[in-house]
């Protein structure tokens, strides 16, 4: 993103390269992880999303 002024950036450049090696490399597997834990969740719920909504609501408004 480019909305980060380049102060922060540089900030947060000199925090990450403080860690060592093994820190950063644990940092970005767990990041990794979640990320791909975070898109097949949204995978899932687009895979399981009725194909007609309209009629979904329809039956659920008959039970009202």
């Amino acid at each position: 993103m480019n909305d980060t002024p380049q102060h922060i950036k540089e900030i947060q450049l000199k925090i990450w390269l403080s860690k060592s090696p093994g820190e950063r490399l644990k940092q970005f597997m767990e990041d990794n992880a979640s990320l791909f834990q975070f898109w097949n969740a949204a995978q899932k719920k687009v895979d399981h999303k009725a194909p007609d909504s309209k009629t979904e609501s329809n039956s659920t408004d008959s039970l009202l």
